[in-house]
């Protein structure tokens, strides 16, 4: 699919923008998937996303120089992402996939890393997420969610844009337990309004 100079810019500042507002909250976005980043280094190939949202987190792992494939249920935020991945001069590096992520086609151990953020807490099972991201894991695990202090500014941002940010049953606390039970050696980082379990196939 080609995608016009204009709509990328056009996107781009939109998103710009939406950065300042959430900073005024006191929410830095790039600051939160940077600490995100570099507790999921070094990234093992190939590589999968679950949960593509806006492509940000597909963008920043794409500059790292690997391949990608990102996999979300939602056309729209995927037009929205290749939007923010073009702005990157990254596109060419993401391969984009329509998939309920508790049903993955990938074959067993069939990725070196597989990363998920801030999609948790939207899942409608997200267990059942978790157990396919596991079954399609060879090496490493990277899975973040937002913290609680991060939660309250999203929630109250959302409120007084006059709406309920989307959160589905799911408790993020059990994520690291969970790997563990399936035999991962688990890292728990707290920071930049986020919480990251960082999970390495045990040898």
């Amino acid at each position: 699919m080609l995608i016009g100079e204009k709509s990328i810019e056009e996107n781009k500042k939109k998103m710009l923008e939406r950065k300042e507002v959430y900073k005024q909250y006191g929410y830095d976005q790039d600051a939160s998937r940077n600490f995100i980043l570099e507790k999921s280094l070094p990234l093992r190939l190939p590589i999968l996303e679950i949960g593509t949202g806006k492509g940000h987190m597909t963008a920043l792992l794409a500059k790292q120089g690997v391949k990608v494939i990102t996999v979300d249920n939602s056309l729209a935020d995927q037009e929205f992402a290749r939007l923010n991945v073009a702005a990157e001069k990254v596109l060419d590096s993401v391969r984009f996939a329509l998939f309920d992520a508790a049903q993955l086609p990938y074959p067993d151990q069939g990725f070196g890393t597989v990363v998920s953020v801030n999609a948790f807490h939207h899942f409608e099972k997200p267990f059942a997420v978790l157990g396919e991201m596991i079954r399609v894991c060879r090496e490493k695990i990277v899975i973040a969610d937002f913290n609680q202090e991060g939660f309250e500014i999203i929630r109250k941002l959302h409120r007084d844009e006059g709406h309920e940010h989307e959160e589905k049953c799911g408790d993020f606390s059990l994520v690291g337990q969970y790997l563990k039970g399936y035999d991962f050696a688990v890292k728990k980082h707290d920071g930049c309004h986020q919480v990251v379990y960082v999970g390495e196939r045990k040898k």
